[in-house]
This record gives structure tokens, C-alpha cells and sequence, in this order.
């Protein structure tokens, strides 16, 4: 006489195996609805799931879809990949970045090759604070350094000296400050940025904004409505320090060639930069390589960092470069002006 028991576990094992399949994968379909129409819309009281970057959630929908291939339901964890990966595409910062960086070949002679247009390495570092993050950058051929979280007035003037010459000009602001190869004209500053104007050696006069906006409430606990609203006002926050700036910069002659750099600390797609003028484009968009992303230094998942320029200059190429004495990468960007 046969043993049923075998065939009872094996039902009982199916019909689990069922169960957690339709709970999964009704959560895999809940989630990439809702995320897709948040990263689509962008709505303030969907900041707390925005902040993070699309391969983020990429992650955890690839997590949903290995319990499905654990319950044997193959179809549904194709599909559910399918869907993840088109998420990603569509929601992902620059991937053209990571191909230019196969071919990348750092050519030095950038420089030389310019012809009439004048060159610009700009780089733009959250110093953490720290003098030694700040003249570690005398490794580069700067002509402008944008440093937030700045060190003291008296340790960045030292530093100044040594990396950018003689003649460097320096503003040193409360969070934000600019460092310049050539004299440097004061126009307006806050809690958030500094502006300036900075003539160059050819007799050119550009505009130049270091800035560093409300960081994020650096909270995970999505469970709780107040992690929403805190990432919420600080959008709300963010936004108003972006008009502020934008209200000023209204009052540079419109013919000015312009570079805004620092620490945006949001997401590269977040919508605050509506609030910028728009002929200020992201320059790692058009010559990011590589892999852009400034923090953490050590294991950098986000692009906070940025260099934006006007249609004047032509971005030749931009990377994030690991940085020392700090939690942030430096933004270096060649740019070309016409």
C-alpha cells in the first residue's frame, strides 16, 4: 500500500509555491506602476522615493523576480525582468557615459587643440571641510575650483596661492566658495552660493556660481508618513534657494557666458533644476565618461555634482574623479569657450 503523504507535501508545496508567486509578483506590478509614474511626474510628495537612483528600485525588482524563478514560474520572471530593465532605460542617469568611457582616451593635448576657442578646466569639490582635500587638487591644470563645504578663508588662501598662482583670485563664502587662475570681481552671495565674474587671460569676462543646496534628510523609513514630508520640504526648500539664484543670476548681462557648479545633492533628474535658467545645461550629459557618480568617494551611487554651462561653452569632457580627505568626488570638466 502506497504512502499518500509524498503527494499531500507536493500539493501543499504547489499551491504555497502559487501563493507566494501572485503575492509577488503583485507587488513587483505595484511598485513599477507606482515608481514609473513617480520618476515620470515628480511630484514633491513622492521626493522620499525619487531621491534614490533608478537602479536603486532596478535592484530590488530583480530581487522580486529570483523569488519568482524560486517558485518555478519562469514566464512571470522573464517578464517581470522585461519590465525592470525598461524602467532602468528610461529612468537611468546618462548611461551614454559608461560607453564613452570604453573608449576613452584622456588626451592631454585638448588644450593645444582648441584653435580660437579658450579652454577651461573647471572642477567643482565638496571639500568636507578639509584644506587637504582642496590642495589635492594641484594635481589638475584648474583655471576654476569651485569648493564647498569650504575649509577657512585663511587656509583656502594659502592653498589658492600654491595651486592657481600668483595673481589667483578667491572668494570664500560661508558654504560655498570660488577659486579662479585670474582675478575674480565679487557680485552677489548666501547661505547657498557665490557668484562672480572672472576674467580670463584672453580678456574674456564669464560668470561663475559655486553653490552647495539643503542636504536630505538622509532618511530611509519609507514606512513612516514623516520621512515623506521631510523629503517633501526639502524639495520645497531646495526649489526656493534655486529661485533665489536665479533671480540674481537675471541680473548678469544675458550676453555673460555662464558655469553654475557644486552640490545640487539631489538627483540628476529631480525636477528643482526646472528652476534654473534653461540655456544651463548638465556638461556630463553631453561629455560625461565613465562612471559620474560623486557620493560616497569611496563607493559613489549618486550624481549630486555637477558642472552646468551655457550654449557659449562646449563641455569636451567631464568625469568624476576620486578626491581625497572627503566623502565626495571631484567634478572635473574641459570645457572650450567660443
Amino acid at each position: 500500500m502506497s504512502d499518500p503523504a509524498p503527494s499531500v507535501a507536493s500539493r501543499t508545496e504547489s499551491r504555497l509555491d502559487r501563493v507566494v508567486a501572485r503575492v509577488t509578483s503583485g507587488i513587483t506590478l505595484f511598485l513599477w506602476v507606482g515608481l514609473s509614474v513617480c520618476y515620470a511626474v515628480q511630484p514633491d510628495a513622492c521626493a522620499a522615493t525619487t531621491v534614490y537612483p533608478s537602479w536603486c528600485w532596478f535592484a530590488c525588482g530583480m530581487g522580486l523576480a529570483l523569488i519568482l524563478f524560486r517558485t518555478r514560474r519562469r514566464r512571470m520572471a522573464l517578464t517581470s525582468i522585461g519590465l525592470w530593465f525598461l524602467f532602468l532605460v528610461v529612468f537611468a542617469d546618462t548611461p551614454l557615459s559608461l560607453w564613452r568611457g570604453l573608449w576613452d582616451q584622456n588626451d592631454p593635448s585638448w588644450r593645444q587643440q582648441s584653435g580660437e576657442q579658450i579652454p577651461l578646466q573647471v572642477i567643482s569639490l565638496n571639500a568636507h571641510g578639509s584644506s587637504r582635500a582642496v590642495a589635492a587638487l594641484q594635481q589638475y591644470e584648474a583655471d576654476l575650483i569651485l569648493v564647498q563645504e569650504t575649509p577657512s578663508v585663511i587656509q583656502l588662501r594659502d592653498i589658492n596661492g600654491q595651486i592657481l598662482g600668483e595673481n589667483a583670485g578667491l572668494l570664500a563664502g560661508v558654504d560655498s566658495s570660488i577659486m579662479s587662475r585670474t582675478p575674480l570681481e565679487p557680485v552677489a552671495s548666501t547661505v547657498s552660493f557665490m557668484i562672480a565674474k572672472v576674467k580670463l587671460k584672453a580678456g574674456r569676462e564669464i560668470g561663475v556660481v559655486s553653490l552647495r543646496l539643503t542636504p536630505p534628510p538622509f532618511r530611509s523609513d519609507l514606512w513612516n508618513p514623516e520621512c515623506w514630508r521631510a523629503y517633501r520640504d526639502q524639495r520645497i526648500l531646495q526649489r526656493e534657494e534655486l529661485r533665489t539664484l536665479n533671480r540674481r543670476l537675471a541680473e548678469l548681462p544675458p550676453d555673460l557666458p555662464l558655469i553654475v557648479g557644486g552640490d545640487f545633492n539631489v538627483n540628476p533628474r529631480d525636477p528643482i533644476f526646472r528652476e534654473l535658467p534653461a540655456r544651463l545645461r548638465d556638461a556630463f550629459t553631453s561629455a560625461g565618461v565613465g562612471w559620474g557618480c560623486t557620493i560616497i568617494n569611496e563607493a559613489p551611487f549618486l550624481r549630486i555634482d555637477q558642472v552646468r554651462c551655457d550654449h557659449r561653452f562646449q563641455p569636451v569632457r567631464v568625469v568624476a574623479q576620486r578626491a581625497e580627505n572627503t566623502d565626495h568626488r571631484a567634478v572635473i570638466a574641459d570645457l572650450l569657450l567660443d
